[in-house]
This record gives C-alpha cells, sequence and structure tokens, in this order.
C-alpha cells in the first residue's frame, strides 16, 4: 500500500497535471503589442545579448529593424520582446523573438529567429530555430520547419531559401500585410493560431471571458507532451528531422557565427512537479486544514501579555518561542513579542479572526512569516504588548533595500496611504506587508498605480500589469506588497 501511495505522488505531474493545465491554462483573445520602452519593459540581460545578436545577424544578411515591440499578460507569466524586420530587396520578412517567465522558482527563456513565407495560394512555410517543443499542431495550410540546431540566424536564412527553391520552387510568394501596423499584424497572427486550434478541436474559444481555453483531453496532450519521456523523445525526433533536412540541402555542418541560447535555471520537469506538487499541498490540504479547525468562540485574551502569549499558545496549538526582527544594519533583533508557528492554510483564518480580540487588550497580532506551505514550512504568527504597527514594522526591519526602500520609507507611505484609504495591517515581515482595507476603493486605478510606483514587483512578478492588480484590488479588498 505504501509503494501505490508513492507512485500515485510520483506520478502527479501526469494525472493531475493536465487538470491544473485546463483549469489555469488560457490565452488571450486580443493580444496587444507595444512600441519597447527600455525605461518601461524589463528584459533579462542575457535575452537581451541574445536579442541583440539575433537583429544584428539579420542585419548583415539584408534585413533591417520596422519595429521593436513587448507584449506580456497574453499568457501567464510569459513576456516577450519581438523585432519584427524587413528585407527590402527580397521582400522577406524575420521575426527576432525573446521569450522569458517571471515566474519563480525558474525562469524559462528562449530566443530564436522565425523566418515566415506567404503564397499565393493561402499556403504558409515557417522557419525557425526556437528551443521551445511547441504545443500547437499546425493545420496543413501551415508548414512549420523547425531547426534549433542552427543557431546562426544569417545562416538559417540561407537555408530557409534552399529550402524554398528545393520544395516549393515555382509557387508564387505575396507579401504580408504589416507596414501600416506591425502591433497589430503580430496580434491577428496570434489570434489566427489559436483560432486554428479551435477549428481542429483541440481549444475552444470563451467569448465572455475574452481568452482561449484547452479542450480536456488536449490539457492532457499538452501536460504529456511536454514531461518525460515524451519530450526527450519529440526532441530527439525534431533534431533528428532536422538533421535530415539540412543533409538533404547539402547544407549540414557546424553555425559560423552560433548565437548562445539563454540559460534556463530549472528544467520544465522539474518546475512542473514544483508547481503541481504545491497546488496538491496547498489546495487540497488547505481544505483539510479548514474543515478540522475552527476559531473557538469563547477565546478570551487574558489582560496581562504573559497571559495572551499563553492564549495565542492554546490556539495555535504550538509553543511560542522570542519574535526576532531586524536592526538597521541587517543583523537580528530580539523584541518584546513572541511567535507561534501555523499552518499556513490556517494561519490567515487565525489572524482575520483573533487579531480584533487581541486589539482590545492593547495587543497586536500579526503574521510575521509566509511560507505558503513550500516544503512543509508553518507560517509563523506573531503578538506583539503594544498596538502601534509602524513600530513593529521597524522592528521587523521590513524594507525593499533593492529598491532604495528602507523602513522608515515604507512607514511614511503606509501612514500617506491611510489618510485616503484606512486599512488594518495583518502581516509585517523582513520584505513584505500584507493587510486589507477597510471600506470599498473608490478608485481602483489609481490606487494600482500608486501601489506599483511604490513596489514594482507586485506588478513585475505578480499581476504582471497595472491594470490587473487593479481589478484584484478591487474584488479582494487586499493590502500587499512584497519586494524580491
Amino acid at each position: 500500500m505504501v509503494y501505490v501511495a508513492w507512485l500515485v505522488i510520483l506520478l502527479i505531474p501526469y494525472w493531475l497535471g493536465p487538470i491544473v493545465v485546463w483549469l489555469t491554462q488560457k490565452a488571450g483573445a486580443r493580444p496587444v503589442f507595444e512600441p519597447f520602452t527600455p525605461g518601461r519593459h524589463s528584459v533579462p540581460e542575457d535575452v537581451v545579448a541574445a536579442f541583440r545578436q539575433t537583429c544584428d545577424a539579420l542585419t548583415t544578411d539584408g534585413f533591417h529593424v520596422v519595429a521593436d515591440l513587448f507584449q506580456t499578460g497574453q499568457m501567464r507569466h510569459v513576456s516577450t520582446r519581438v523585432a519584427l524586420l524587413e528585407n527590402p530587396a527580397t521582400g522577406e520578412l524575420a521575426l527576432a523573438v525573446g521569450m522569458f517567465t517571471a515566474a519563480r522558482p525558474a525562469r524559462l527563456v528562449a530566443s530564436y529567429a522565425e523566418l515566415p513565407t506567404k503564397f499565393r495560394d493561402g499556403r504558409t512555410v515557417s522557419v525557425h530555430n526556437s528551443p521551445l517543443l511547441g504545443s500547437f499542431t499546425p493545420p496543413p495550410s501551415r508548414v512549420v520547419v523547425p531547426l534549433p540546431i542552427v543557431r546562426d540566424p544569417a545562416r538559417l536564412c540561407r537555408i530557409k531559401r534552399a529550402y524554398l527553391d528545393r520544395h516549393y520552387r515555382g509557387v508564387e510568394r505575396v507579401p504580408f500585410e504589416h507596414q501600416n501596423d506591425p502591433a497589430r499584424f503580430l496580434g491577428d497572427a496570434m489570434v489566427r493560431e489559436l483560432s486554428e486550434q479551435v477549428e481542429a478541436g483541440a481549444w475552444r474559444r470563451d467569448d465572455r471571458a475574452g481568452v482561449f481555453r484547452p479542450r480536456f483531453t488536449s490539457a492532457w496532450v499538452m501536460t504529456w507532451r511536454a514531461l518525460p519521456p515524451f519530450s526527450v523523445l519529440r526532441r530527439r525526433r525534431i533534431h533528428r528531422r532536422a538533421s535530415a533536412i539540412l543533409k538533404d540541402l547539402n547544407m549540414a555542418g557546424p553555425d559560423p557565427r552560433p548565437i548562445a541560447q539563454p540559460r534556463t535555471r530549472v528544467s520544465l520537469r522539474w518546475v512542473a512537479a514544483v508547481a503541481i506538487l504545491a497546488f496538491l499541498l496547498t489546495q487540497l490540504g488547505s481544505r483539510v486544514l479548514r474543515t478540522s479547525w475552527t476559531f473557538p468562540s469563547e477565546f478570551v485574551v487574558p489582560a496581562a501579555f504573559p497571559g495572551a502569549v499563553r492564549a495565542l499558545e492554546r490556539l495555535a496549538g504550538a509553543e511560542a518561542t522570542p519574535l526576532v526582527g531586524t536592526d538597521s544594519v541587517g543583523d537580528s533583533l530580539l523584541t518584546e513579542g513572541f511567535a507561534v508557528s501555523v499552518p499556513s492554510a490556517r494561519a490567515e483564518a487565525l489572524v482575520a479572526a483573533a487579531q480584533p480580540r487581541f486589539l482590545e487588550k492593547g495587543f497586536y497580532l500579526f503574521r510575521s512569516e509566509q511560507h505558503f506551505g513550500i516544503a512543509g514550512r508553518s507560517d509563523r504568527v506573531a503578538l506583539f504588548p503594544r498596538n502601534d504597527r509602524y513600530e513593529i514594522l521597524r522592528l521587523m526591519g521590513t524594507n525593499g533595500w533593492n529598491y532604495n526602500v528602507g523602513p522608515d520609507s515604507i512607514v511614511a507611505w503606509l501612514r500617506a496611504l491611510e489618510r485616503d484609504h484606512p486599512f488594518v495591517l495583518t502581516g509585517m515581515g523582513f520584505d513584505c506587508v500584507e493587510g486589507r482595507f477597510g471600506s470599498a476603493i473608490g478608485d481602483a486605478d489609481a490606487l494600482a498605480r500608486r501601489f506599483y510606483a511604490f513596489c514594482p514587483d507586485v506588478v513585475d512578478q505578480g499581476t504582471e500589469t497595472v491594470d490587473a492588480l487593479a481589478q484584484e484590488l478591487r474584488e479582494s479588498q487586499r493590502l500587499y506588497c512584497w519586494w524580491d
């Protein structure tokens, strides 16, 4: 029986993964590309380097950049920088693409060139050197030729021309209609690909939500194709096919000027396994914990602080230890407070229910550490003998020093915010602060911009867009900042 349980756990990515993909995977039905702005759009340095080298290599082959665009939010956590290039002498089109995710615990990246060709009869051929394993099956009218073993974009251009000359000689080519609005041209191309998947029965369009979603059977196929051993077999098959194409064209051999592919810090299979396991623990485990614990209605907070600490121990079912903060030079600081360990699934509920009762006695209850149940770690709920939350923030050393934001700056910002939007703080940690607003937010868009200006990570590594943050503020009424 134990072996069966371990087998079920080890196979979690293969049976729970497709369900998670089916429930959460979506692509926007109205993708938007905007001009790339260095100060506004952040791209990892290695992705920028590979992207520039790709553009430079295509430039040596007669191309010039028509548009440099950026897009985010189309797929969750995925951002894309893409340059549209044109060769005036040949009428050819090229794309230089840099994709990356800001999702943790890993950063997935890809840099590649794509060379599309359009024919009068409606067919298209696209030659690219992307290292990513695609999840779409193109229709018969669209031929995709993946050549990931070719890392020199200029050489890729020569191979594409030879491939077309071998297989499509005499077929009339027509130009792409991109000159007037390159951003719309790329957006329409993405929608067209997704619409092809709808026509094939693999995806469906949810007009109410304005997104495309995979069908249940497609979610299983997509997930299994991305996991070993299927992903390994697919990659080998693509490489064998690419080698065969180059040999058939008499163009086999090393790249003259290869461009290094930015490194992925953690492999896709491990990211998928960790994400799905975390989902299982936090979602399924939290339901069990929530149903097995309720806040006792007869709970009373003693008037003396030592008695209040013992009451918190009984409530949490754990022994209290001294609360440790951080001083102005980053060293540990022993405070007058105490903290207990509480399972992540009920820490928030405990603070929300018990905080008002502790405040009545002049004590401040808050979450001092939040671990989201990762690796089985519990959160820490702390009790302080006074109810000055800004004193606690300073003692905890809450900061965003990577943005030159110290505890005093955070206190000043929160005091100003409180005048416009009263709130209660429920969490204060080393690099994060959380709470809830006391009333409905009038102008969520303005408040979201205010949050983004002070704490960029809440958007850049969280909601991805300021508009999404505004929507989240409207729905949750939560205050949350963290500086990574």
